[in-house]
């Protein structure tokens, strides 16, 4: 029912991002459901980035949650690319809270991949609440989480590698800024 999807929607705004003025209204019968977003009451326009980028991910989250109340959802692969991008840094908290509590400590997903630019960011989803591993026949594999860094070497030569020890091992980005300047 995308009407309450978009009460949901409405409901992490406001509990996670204090965005009390900004609503998402469903309007329509489905399949021709249109929705609307109103500030404090009217048709909002020019919106910023960073709060279509908020309304997106709620929306998200509210649909995926449908998802995660299904039996097979521990086969169920989710993929979030960078979600606080155009979010300025008082909402970088929150948009952790919102994952750690919706998606992450419920564990109900197969596999969860986060991709940020964001170090500040970086130091809160190492914080996320994690399955226990579960050891798969004729693995030597021990690790619960596994971190990558994406190595640009040329223009059209890209791949995706281990993330180093300073950087999951670490908290800071100092850490990070420190052995990039020993290097």
């Amino acid at each position: 029912d995308e009407s309450k999807g978009a009460d949901l929607v409405n409901q992490h705004l406001t509990h996670f991002f204090g965005h009390n003025e900004l609503k998402l209204i469903a309007e329509g019968e489905t399949p021709n459901m249109k929705f609307k977003i109103r500030r404090d009451g009217n048709d909002a326009s020019n919106l910023s980035e960073g709060e279509s980028s908020l309304i997106s991910f709620c929306y998200f989250v509210a649909k995926i949650e449908d998802e995660l109340k299904d039996n097979d959802s521990n086969k169920l692969l989710i993929y979030i690319d960078d979600p606080i991008s155009s979010l300025d840094s008082n909402h970088i908290f929150f948009m952790f809270s919102l994952i750690e509590s919706i998606i992450a400590k419920p564990k109900k997903y197969g596999q969860l991949f986060i991709s940020t630019h964001n170090l500040d960011f970086l130091k809160y989803l190492k914080k996320l609440t994690i399955p226990k591993y579960k050891p798969q026949p004729n693995s030597n594999d021990k690790a619960d989480i596994n971190h990558f860094i994406v190595d640009r070497k040329s223009k059209g030569n890209t791949s995706l590698k281990l993330a180093p020890d300073y950087l999951k091992n670490y908290i800071t980005e100092f850490n990070y800024l420190f052995r990039q300047i020993y290097k």
